[in-house]
């Protein structure tokens, strides 16, 4: 199966054209804000060096979020637009679930962070048992200490929320593991594992449907709201 993924759910930028387990071609750069100007480009760049046409593939996918409110939804849109245009089907991935695959992780929790500002993450807990991963709790934004109340044995941090928040991380779990920087930062190619791991259980893949994780408003939103209250 030959999957377009992108993750564009943090300030990386992130395209893959994959076939079942072989990437045929991934970019992964830091781009700040600037998804919406670089992603098209991106994906011709990546489809030309795969010596792939978005008719050859057989499905989409890409990340939904938690995680950067303007990265999710640029991504989105712009999967939803080349899914309805090319009439393929499109996989929504969760992007927490996505960066399980970042790595090989012996068996134990595993427990994916991304910085979600305001002194916050974006975070989840999943059990790896002889090769078998199993989600632990619900994704969620708060505070890092309440994601380790969850965790009550030896558990393996990822995520630049795990790095940005590590020394209060063993101060809760001294035994806290990390995972290797290179495994912390989100690439298309676990989004299209995902993705086809989710197409083989039968999930919907209808472009329609697909929308944005964001677990809480943007501060836009929390900004509108204050002001529609006082007034």
């Amino acid at each position: 199966m030959k999957i377009l993924a992108a993750d564009t759910s943090t300030s990386i930028n992130t395209v893959a054209v994959c076939d079942d387990d072989r990437i045929l071609a991934e970019t992964t750069v830091e781009c700040g804000r600037s998804h919406s100007e670089r992603l098209i480009n991106t994906v011709d760049w990546v489809l030309s060096e795969s010596g792939q046409k978005i008719e050859d593939m057989d499905a989409l996918a890409v990340s939904i979020g938690p995680g950067s409110f303007t990265g999710v939804r640029v991504g989105v849109a712009t999967w939803k637009g080349l899914a309805l245009g090319c009439r393929r089907p499109l996989a929504a991935v969760p992007t927490l679930d996505a960066m399980t695959r970042l790595g090989a992780f012996r068996d134990g929790l595993v427990c994916p962070l991304l910085d979600a500002r305001m002194g916050e993450v974006f975070g989840a807990v999943y059990r790896f048992r002889d090769g078998i991963r199993e989600k632990v709790t619900a994704d969620r934004v708060c505070q890092v200490e309440a994601i380790l109340v969850e965790i009550d044995e030896e558990a393996t941090f990822l995520g630049n929320g795990a790095d940005m928040y590590r020394e209060r991380i063993l101060a809760r779990r001294p035994g806290a593991a990390f995972a290797a920087l290179i495994c912390s930062v989100p690439r298309a190619s676990a989004v299209a594992v995902e993705a086809r791991a989710l197409i083989d259980q039968g999930a919907c893949t209808d472009p329609a449907v697909v929308s944005p994780v964001y677990l809480r408003q943007s501060q836009a939103e929390i900004n509108r709201a204050r002001r529609e209250a006082s007034s």
